[in-house]
């Protein structure tokens, strides 16, 4: 009716409330009068007083009762509708609803879906065809004019999808279907947002038909979307994006791992006039790294939602060197570049201790994902095993080469067999120059990296040619010899790069694309699942995805394989809506949302002149039906009920209510209070105890020797020997003090199994080839001293020249003791080294013995002699060795008498000998400041330029 504020659906069936007459007279028929009949006993029955009066007809209230049941239902048949809107079509033909299906179209997909079902039935009464187009369709899906019947179903059954809307596909495809029908009128349902000139391009299209077009939005709110997170050292931020910048807006962030459980949240603010809102999670990296999914709480599209897969995660990754340790010199520190370069994506734990066996364990006790070995010789056992195991559990150990790596080629955990030495290129007297990277190809993970073109290499260790050389070489010189090679070790991989990691062999350390290798490599740590492929193509089942409003669902049907092809980054569609592609093994997560993602809102400046626009908001109509029929069987109970109570079912039947069951009583607080003091008493009682323990640990260890500077001696246990090991020592202590400022200590003697060996500058060792080696423990504490700024001097006191090339017992005994040690390469003390003018000026090195070397780690090769690198560690050796018998021509005894004569006996040799153990003391102790001394003007003049 005009005026009012009511609608039938169905206004015919409310001719059946003419029927409403009928009804009532035949709910007040009684049944007809009987017939009387003379019968004597009836005189007495006549007598009798009824206690009861049956009425003749039915109640007046029952009657109106059953009158407004009836009424009620006729009208919830005719379909009434409250307030109901005016249907916004205009035009007279078929009809094009083009429908935003999109990820940004989730909160008003239910008023998108309302407004076209109730244009379709607009369209159905008058009798014209609809043509349903979604902005996510493929190229191949037609736009036809439907049956209403068949627009309603198929309106009914979509819903909209985590894809983005390809308004330039969808306006070919309408101008197609425009071509084919003459269609009278268009609606587009959009999702608030314009894409450019893409939407622009779309509503000129649509504008283009014979007929008005509608353009129908939803009301002005904020969608709000995600761009990627990136995982900082130190936390894990991101930032959210809206389309509406009008007012300020709060919001929430929630960290979810692979089981759906929250980590993590974070607060974000849009600030009134902004677009952008940065975020950050700070919790530590282990928490981080089980973060799979961020999402913005209450924002339910696909866009408010970022998966994070393994290259999102941060590995812890482990440092360790094979060099000495310099803290005055970091960068000179063969782990300086390998810092810089892993630490934008990586959490590094260098080792706290030079010893290899307590670093690995420590590095693995803090749950590492790869290991790094700089210039790392000789494994020690245990490590090695340690290192085994950690590779078949899918660790990962990039080993980089040295001096010492090369020294030691036979060295186990290489991926490849190695040539003794190193290879020189570019030298004084070579014809080759320093070589560059080749090109890497498709089958290594660095492929599609850009090949350095100022990256020269001009020293490496060589790999012995073997069958499977070429499938295990990651990256090779312009010559075709190997950079970096690779193995598989269980589920692990070892990988080892042919040059040092500092850029004294190569710049390739100082290069971007030593980085991007490392990052490369270090993702292929812990299930990744990456590995070198065979092929330029990586197939990815699908495993999880996102739907329309950004729930984690199973693939649907239609979802294929995530294809990765070269560096090319793939891009949500249809057939790969966002989400997880891969397996449990190793997957890679496929977000709708980039870095340089915005959200812009639909203006009126791109919509077509003359277009009508509608707001979709929620319709204040109601619709009757429901409640009608929901009033009509209140009424049908009450008509039960009523003949019920006349038919006298109902009298004396109230029953009494059934008392409520007890509830047990709450479970005693007293015992968790009672757990809770226990737990705490028994605290109290260990804690205390552990901490007496570690004090009296540290209490009883033997802090005398570091607070004044003594030679030591290792004792071997061959009495004789150590006694003059002691005198030794001892006349070079009164030696030293009397030409010198040092004033030492008496020397001691320790046992490298079991004495803290940190407090003494150097170490003699006296090789006696009648006494047990030290175990495997005790050399690695050897080879921890040494790395940490420590000298050893080994003395086989046979006055052989050749002492490491020759087979007398004491070499012999030597190499045995130097298997367990990480050896660097060795070489007689050069004319120039500053072991020659430390103190005095020596041009030999004699003991009781002439014509043996004295032999110390190699600073550089014969070639390079001008261009030796500055070493870590003030340039002192690690190690000595020597064949000339130091101690015995120290020797003296309590009245400073010599104990052992000279052999032969060379007049001032003695003297000589005092002087070498000066020179080797101030060396030790002071490093290779007589170096820089001597090479004043030379620094000068290079300063002046």
């Amino acid at each position: 009716m005009a005026g009012l504020p009511l609608a039938f659906a169905s206004p015919w069936v409310l001719l059946a409330l003419l029927a409403l007459p009928v009804i009532w007279y035949l709910l007040r028929l009684t049944p007809p009068k009987p017939r009387s009949e003379f019968f004597p006993p009836f005189v007495i029955l006549e007598q009798l007083r009824a206690t009861e009066d049956t009425p003749a007809q039915s109640p007046w209230w029952l009657t109106l009762l059953r009158l407004a049941m009836a009424a009620l239902v006729i009208l919830a048949m005719a379909g009434p509708v409250f307030n109901p809107g005016e249907t916004p079509l205009r035009g007279e033909g078929p009809l094009l609803v083009v429908i935003d299906d999109g990820w940004a179209s989730a909160d008003s997909v239910e008023l998108v879906q309302k407004s076209a079902l109730s244009m379709v039935s607009a369209a159905e009464e008058a009798g014209r065809t609809v043509a349903i187009a979604r902005t996510t369709d493929l190229a191949d899906v037609a736009i036809e004019p439907l049956r209403a019947a068949d627009a309603r179903a198929l309106l009914e059954s979509g819903d909209n999808r985590a894809a983005r809307p390809d308004h330039t596909l969808t306006a070919q495809r309408v101008q197609t279907a425009i071509a084919q029908t003459q269609f009278g009128e268009a609606v587009f349902f959009s999702d608030g947002l314009a894409r450019r000139e893409e939407t622009r391009a779309l509503l000129g299209m649509l504008a283009t038909i014979n007929g008005p077009l509608l353009l129908a939005r939803p009301q002005t709110s904020s969608l709000v979307a995600l761009r990627p997170v990136e995982n900082r050292p130190s936390n894990m931020v991101g930032t959210a994006i809206r389309s509406d910048s009008a007012a300020s807006l709060p919001l929430r962030i929630t960290a979810y791992d692979k089981n759906g459980l929250p980590l993590a949240t974070a607060p974000a603010l849009f600030a009134a006039g902004e677009t952008e809102a940065d975020f950050e999670l700070s919790q530590p990296v282990e928490i981080r790294n089980q973060i799979v999914r961020v999402v913005v709480d209450n924002a339910q599209n696909a866009g408010a939602v970022q998966l994070l897969d393994d290259s999102n995660r941060r590995r812890v990754v482990g440092l360790i060197s094979g060099q000495s340790a310099d803290i005055s010199q970091p960068l000179l520190s063969p782990l300086y570049y390998i810092n810089r370069a892993l630490l934008p994506f990586s959490d590094l734990r260098a080792a706290d201790t030079a010893n290899i066996d307590e670093a690995v364990d420590d590095l693995l006790n803090q749950n590492v994902s790869a290991m790094v070995l700089a210039d790392v010789g000789t494994l020690p056992e245990q490590a090695r095993e340690q290192i085994t195991r950690f590779l078949e559990e899918g660790g990962l150990v990039i080993r980089f080469a040295g001096p010492r790596l090369a020294a030691n080629p036979a060295s186990a955990l290489l991926p490849v067999e190695l040539v003794q030495g190193d290879r020189f290129i570019g030298g004084a007297l070579s014809w080759e120059t320093p070589k560059s990277v080749a090109p890497f190809e498709p089958a290594s993970p660095f492929f599609g990296l850009k090949t350095p073109g100022d990256v020269t290499v001009s020293r490496q260790v060589l790999a012995l040619q073997s069958q499977d050389l070429e499938n295990r070489t990651w990256a090779r010189l312009e010559d075709g010899t190997p950079l970096v090679t690779a193995s598989q070790l269980g589920e692990g991989w070892l990988v080892l790069f042919h040059v040092n990691s500092d850029n004294n062999w190569s710049n390739l350390p100082l290069s971007g694309t030593f980085v991007e290798m490392l990052r490369r490599t270090v993702n292929l740590a812990r299930s990744t699942g990456v590995k070198p492929l065979d092929d330029a193509q990586l197939r990815l089942p699908p495993m999880e995805v996102l739907d329309g409003r950004g729930s984690m669902v199973p693939p649907p049907l239609g979802v294929k394989p995530l294809v990765l092809e070269g560096t090319a980054e793939p891009q949500v569609s249809l057939e790969n809506p966002p989400g997880f592609y891969g397996t449990e093994d190793g997957f890679r997560a496929l977000n709708l949302m980039g870095e340089a993602d915005t959200l812009t809102t639909l203006q009126p400046s791109m919509v077509p002149a003359g277009t009508q626009t509608m707001t979709l908001a929620t319709s204040s109509s109601l619709t009757l039906r429901p409640w009608l029929l929901l009033a009509a069987m209140v009424l049908f109970l009450a008509d039960c009920l009523a003949v019920l109570w006349f038919a006298g079912l109902l009298k004396g039947s109230a029953g009494k209510p059934a008392k409520p069951l007890a509830r047990p009583a709450s479970a005693n607080s007293a015992i968790l209070l009672a757990a809770i003091l226990g737990l705490f008493a028994w605290g109290g009682a260990y804690v205390p105890e552990a901490m007496a323990q570690s004090a009296t640990a540290e209490d009883g260890l033997d802090y005398s020797a570091a607070l004044r500077t003594r030679f030591a001696y290792v004792v071997n246990g061959n009495d004789e020997i150590d006694r003059i090991s002691r005198a030794g020592l001892l006349g070079l202590t009164r030696f030293v003090a009397s030409r010198t400022a040092l004033e030492p200590g008496d020397p001691v003697g320790v046992d490298v199994a079991t004495d803290e060996l940190s407090f003494y500058p150097f170490l003699y060792w006296a090789v006696d080839q009648g006494t047990p080696s030290p175990g495997e423990e005790a050399m690695a504490r050897v080879d921890a001293y040494m790395k940490q700024g420590g000298t050893v001097l080994f003395d086989t006191r046979d006055q052989i020249s050749g002492v490491l090339n020759n087979g007398s017992g004491g070499n012999r005994k030597l190499r045995e003791i130097l298997a367990s040690l990480d050896v660097p390469p060795l070489e007689p003390v050069p004319t120039d080294h500053v072991l020659t003018k430390a103190f005095f000026l020596l041009d030999s090195f004699p003991g009781r013995f002439q014509g043996g070397d004295l032999w110390v780690e190699q600073i550089g090769v014969a070639d390079e002699a001008e261009l030796r690198p500055a070493r870590a560690g003030d340039g002192v050796s690690t190690i000595m060795i020597t064949s000339n018998d130091f101690a015995g021509a120290w020797a003296i005894d309590e009245q400073s008498r010599s104990l052992l004569p000279i052999t032969p006996p060379v007049p001032g040799q003695r003297e000589y000998a005092f002087r070498v153990g000066v020179n080797i003391v101030m060396y030790t102790m002071t490093g290779n400041y007589k170096a820089d001394q001597v090479h004043v003007p030379a620094l000068l003049e290079r300063l002046g330029q």
